[in-house]
């Protein structure tokens, strides 16, 4: 085996050739990251394991000469359950809560916010947390930003735009709605507002940062038994049980696979204007209950089930990507069918390893 070949290997269990086709057809956008100090917080989240994954094998393909200083809460956990990692000496793990972590001494060339996302714990100070989370956490990583950094990317959500629009169109990134900030289920949006404004206040002290408004994605490593309606559908379908639809299935969601996602972070961290927020995500919107029967389909499962409770015919969350394809020709190369079956047969290998072991 040709040593591309072996370094052409996930570290986390993605697809390999996944690996192979996002680097070897994207050599330009990774050749950026050479000779470049890189901080990425949220390190070991869903989407950290892909930054993590992908950036470690372009530099091992590419011979990038990249170092990654990744912070995590408890990286020795992510260690064990992903022991690739471990050997990976291109990455500085730093054991630390983003409320309150310091790196003094370091002028990174590029700086990924990644932490922080909207699970909340049974304890009753955990809305707050995750308030301090969002907020104090991006506090922390514009103080390390140096003279020399080229670019910094907040990945931000597509909930700082509120309820859906009535009108039914879809999410721009020049709409002036948000969230009720007297709602106590508005912590997770409102927290992401007040950090983009904190960078917002950066920007105007010369800080070359960048926001990705994240939607809704599908792929490896995505948790399958939380509040992700895809997520919950590829468990069902994979197991071999009925799907079920809580609601009358008529909300909408679109989807964007994690190759697509992955390109489109490093392409606004890159290439996006200073000051400018970039929605991320598929343009391509379909109903729960749509979804749920392409699942069924694509995986083979037992069938669909509506509950029907009543949801609210504007229950929409799918954004407007003009600003992103046009400013950075992003176009997504995965189709959402084909999303959805990589994802299941990723689920279904990683069940099959389990019971081996």
């Amino acid at each position: 085996m040709s040593s591309t070949a072996r370094s052409l290997r996930s570290r986390s269990g993605l697809d390999d050739r996944e690996l192979r086709q996002l680097i070897l057809g994207n050599e330009a956008l990774f050749e950026s990251f050479k000779a470049a100090s890189l901080l990425l917080t949220g390190a070991t989240g869903w989407f950290g394991v892909w930054l993590l994954d992908v950036l470690c094998t372009a530099d091992a393909v590419l011979d990038l000469g990249l170092r990654i200083t990744a912070v995590s809460r408890n990286p020795a956990a992510f260690l064990d359950r992903y022991p690739g990692f471990s050997e990976c000496s291109r990455i500085t793990w730093v054991t630390a809560d983003v409320r309150w972590f310091e790196l003094g001494g370091h002028d990174f060339s590029y700086i990924i916010h990644a932490a922080a996302d909207n699970r909340l714990s049974p304890a009753p100070d955990a809305r707050s947390v995750l308030f301090d989370t969002l907020v104090d956490g991006a506090r922390r990583v514009l103080a390390t930003v140096g003279p020399r950094c080229r670019g910094v990317l907040f990945v931000s959500s597509g909930a700082v735009y509120g309820p859906a629009l009535r009108s039914g169109m879809p999410f721009r990134e020049t709409d002036t709605g948000g969230p009720d900030p007297l709602s106590q289920a508005s912590t997770y949006a409102e927290g992401k507002r007040a950090a983009e404004q904190l960078g917002a206040l950066a920007v105007a002290r010369g800080v070359p940062l960048r926001i990705a408004r994240c939607f809704a994605f599908v792929g490896p490593h995505m948790p399958f038994d939380q509040h992700f309606a895809i997520g919950n559908f590829i468990a069902d379908a994979v197991a071999g049980r009925e799907i079920l639809i809580k609601s009358d299935g008529r909300p909408q969601r679109s989807y964007l696979y994690m190759t697509d996602l992955v390109r489109a972070l490093l392409t606004v961290l890159i290439s996006g204007t200073v000051g400018s927020a970039y929605n991320v995500g598929s343009e391509v919107s379909v109903t729960l209950e749509e979804l749920a029967r392409l699942v069924d389909h694509a995986v083979g499962g037992r069938g669909v089930r509506i509950l029907g409770a009543v949801s609210d015919p504007a229950d929409r969350y799918v954004p407007d990507t003009t600003r992103i394809r046009n400013e950075l020709g992003f176009v997504p190369d995965v189709a959402l069918e084909s999303a959805i079956t990589r994802t299941a047969t990723w689920r279904r290998q990683q069940m099959n390893t389990t019971m081996q072991h």
